[in-house]
């Protein structure tokens, strides 16, 4: 296999980036995941010095870039080209995410679900203003057809982001309706309940009397009943001593 060796700036002119963009897609071909092709272009592009082909080309870098600079090109030239639309996927699947969690919040759950989902959100939306901030620049001079798609791109995203926003105040305006209503419903359940107290405290206190007055009657029923038979067992005891009376008189004139 012939080796070549040439020499580049950095990675920041136009030679250097096409360079990055060689390099990536090489590593995206050899590594089965695909943070670890990310990284591998992460660093090279902060403190890179000599790049290696496949196909035996060298090339040596004058000067590294550094963290800050480096991590600008890598943005513009690895994430934004060939990741933006899986970040703007995950923003639309953050809004489903929080859309999930303000219904599991209304049906009763607790209110940390939606703050995480909200949180989710809130990052994926920093992600995709980071990659729309370091889009790349064309290398070629734009024509009015580029010009063009890159404003109708800007406001599509413009557009995307404006949107969340409403639905995000939306939200936030449901879930303080819903405290509202929460409060309301339990007044009214306090309420209600208090009259079912009330109520059941009346009746109860009805049926008391009731079984008092019962009890009362019952008592004497049960007196009057005592003293009838108390009645009836003197004149039985008075006719008895008369019969006994009778029998002895009729004895003593038989003798």
């Amino acid at each position: 296999m012939l080796s070549t060796s040439e020499t580049i700036k950095d990675l920041e002119v136009f030679e250097g980036r096409r360079l990055l963009r060689d390099f990536y897609h090489e590593r995206r071909v050899k590594n089965a995941i695909e943070i670890k092709t990310l990284l591998e272009c992460w660093k090279l592009c902060r403190r890179g010095t000599e790049v290696h082909f496949s196909d035996g080309r060298r090339v040596r870098l004058e000067t590294n870039l550094g963290v800050r600079l480096g991590t600008r090109i890598f943005l513009e030239e690895i994430v934004s080209r060939n990741h933006y639309n899986l970040i703007q996927g995950l923003v639309y699947a953050g809004a489903m995410i929080v859309l999930v969690a303000v219904a599991l919040y209304l049906a009763g759950s607790t209110l940390w679900i939606a703050m995480g989902a909200f949180l989710i959100e809130a990052l994926f939306l920093l992600l995709l203003a980071m990659v729309t901030a370091y889009s790349p620049v064309d290398d070629a001079p734009s024509s009015s057809g580029s010009l063009g798609l890159s404003e109708n791109l800007l406001t599509s995203i413009n557009g995307s982001i404006h949107e969340m926003t409403n639905a995000v105040s939306d939200l936030f305006r449901l879930i303080s309706q819903a405290d509202i209503r929460q409060d309301v419903l339990l007044t009214r359940l306090t309420e209600n309940i208090s009259k079912l107290n009330a109520e059941s405290t009346r009746k109860y206190s009805e049926k008391l009397e009731q079984t008092n007055a019962l009890l009362r009657e019952l008592n004497e029923n049960s007196r009057a009943q005592l003293q009838g038979i108390i009645q009836q067992q003197q004149q039985s005891m008075q006719q008895t001593r008369r019969l006994i009376g009778l029998m002895e008189h009729g004895d003593e004139e038989e003798a």
